[in-house]
């Protein structure tokens, strides 16, 4: 008899285990396409699905900067009406409690999570849960856009620098942690140009960055700190004027290895076109070339070996009424459109 419990027991605890197994996702686990959840952002906090149905309202939200997501869940950067310390996870205020939370308002840029890590980029300093990290030389640095990216516990802070001398002068900067302080490097100009900047960051396998920016209006990335310029199509680096933006990245990935680079390039019929650069090869994103008076790239993500880019084109309706448009791209190919949206980030789940 006591056999037969014991081997009951065990059946049972066998049982139980391949339940919890089927129904634990694989820790990179990646959806089905049909299966995906795509969510947009509004700076005032309004998170929008792909149907262009309203999921939430972020409560208390005077300013939502970024969305980001791991594992089905969605973290959102930004300011509360109280101008504290925190973020958003699946709609709900998440404080972060640090020694000066009653004594600063706080604006809150960039966001980034590892393991049980949230980064927020809180100027001048990086949070790393209730950690706090000081920026060094920050009254000179501007953080950028997309200013923060975290890969595997490494933390990666972008932005430009304004020079001593205060002569209209500006250099790209990549800040990193060092001894509990994130310390600037300046990154490569070409020739003699006197102005660049670092609009985005994003990090991969711990140790590896890109980033993306302009110099002397002109776009360009960083590999791993080692500069690329990039092709334009209707201009050329020897006859241009340096006050003059010709294009800049402002949002960048990579995938399977390969760079992709988005942002806008001015032409002279247009003020600015959404534009890919992948692996240093142009296309325009445009999905009303005709009548689209201008179109730019809110950001470009991965999710599995899919890469997803959100643009906002703007244009005039048949009844001159001023029209903007939010559209989706899927491996450089438009797959939605969301008219009257106006998005200033998205991630998919």
């Amino acid at each position: 008899m006591k056999s037969r419990y014991t081997f009951i027991l065990i059946m049972q605890a066998f049982l139980l285990l391949a339940s919890s197994c089927q129904h634990d996702e694989p820790e990179n686990y990646i959806k089905p396409e049909d299966q995906r959840k795509v969510l947009f952002l509004t700076n005032t906090g309004e998170i929008y699905d792909q149907n262009d149905q309203l999921v939430t309202a972020l409560p208390n939200c005077t300013f939502a900067s970024q969305i980001i997501s791991e594992k089905g869940d969605y973290f959102v950067s930004g300011t509360n009406e109280n101008k504290r310390v925190g973020y958003w996870k699946n709609g709900k205020w998440n404080t972060l409690h640090v020694d000066f939370i009653e004594d600063v308002n706080h604006w809150i840029d960039g966001i980034g999570k590892w393991d049980s890590y949230i980064y927020l980029l809180d100027h001048p300093h990086v949070l790393k849960n209730s950690g706090i990290f000081r920026i060094e030389d920050a009254n000179r640095f501007l953080p950028a856009k997309e200013a923060l990216a975290v890969s595997e516990g490494e933390c990666y802070v972008v932005g430009h620098k304004v020079t001593d001398d205060s002569n209209g002068e500006f250099l790209p900067v990549l800040y990193t942690e060092h001894k509990g302080v994130f310390t600037a490097e300046i990154l490569p100009l070409f020739g003699n140009a006197i102005r660049g900047e670092c609009t985005c960051v994003y990090a991969y396998n711990r140790t590896h960055c890109l980033i993306g920016g302009s110099i002397d209006g002109w776009p360009v990335i960083w590999v791993d700190k080692k500069l690329e310029v990039l092709p334009l199509s209707e201009a050329s680096i020897d006859d241009y004027d340096i006050d003059t933006r010709l294009g800049e990245v402002c949002s960048i990935t990579e995938c399977n290895g390969e760079v992709y680079a988005a942002g806008t390039e001015v032409l002279e019929e247009k003020s600015s076109v959404a534009t890919i650069w992948h692996n240093g090869e142009i296309r325009h994103l445009e999905y009303f070339p005709d009548i689209s008076m201008s179109s730019e790239v809110v950001k470009i993500m991965t999710y599995g070996s899919d890469v997803y880019v959100v643009t906002l084109e703007y244009f005039y309706d048949e009844n001159q009424e001023f029209i903007t448009t939010t559209v989706l791209w899927k491996n450089e190919a438009p797959v939605l459109t969301i008219t009257r949206l106006q998005t200033t980030s998205f991630t998919v789940i």
